[in-house]
């Protein structure tokens, strides 16, 4: 068992009484005078997994984004049908169309690369 002594001494910083705290920029140039990768910019000395939970929450979230892009997705081919409908309308039609293809299915595909990658 820990003593409430040995708590109390124990500190993460060396400051006198009246110094201002550490800021994060004191840490950050602290930590990157001792390790020399860090300075460097390449991983550094520990890494952050996410636990097992994270994962399966993600996945959960995950399903939920493709059942709601799904969704949207009827509803804009809805769209595109009614505005192709009428001959003026059809190249804003094919714009729609091409638009969501462009974007929200590109970010569908790094969405569900990026949570795969998820350990």
């Amino acid at each position: 068992m820990i003593k409430l002594k040995k708590l109390i001494n124990e500190q993460a910083w060396d400051r006198k009484f009246g110094e201002p705290l550490p800021t994060l920029s004191d840490v950050m140039g602290k930590h990157d005078s001792c390790c020399e990768n860090c300075a460097e910019g390449n991983p550094c000395c520990e890494s952050v997994n996410e636990d097992a939970k994270d994962v399966m929450k993600a996945k959960k979230i995950e399903k939920q984004i493709q059942g709601a892009e799904s969704r949207m997705r009827l509803h804009m081919y809805e769209l595109a049908d009614r505005m192709s409908a009428d001959i003026p309308n059809r190249k804003l039609a094919d714009q729609l169309i091409k638009s969501y293809q462009k974007n929200v299915t590109k970010f569908m595909r790094d969405m569900l690369s990026l949570v795969k990658k998820m350990k």
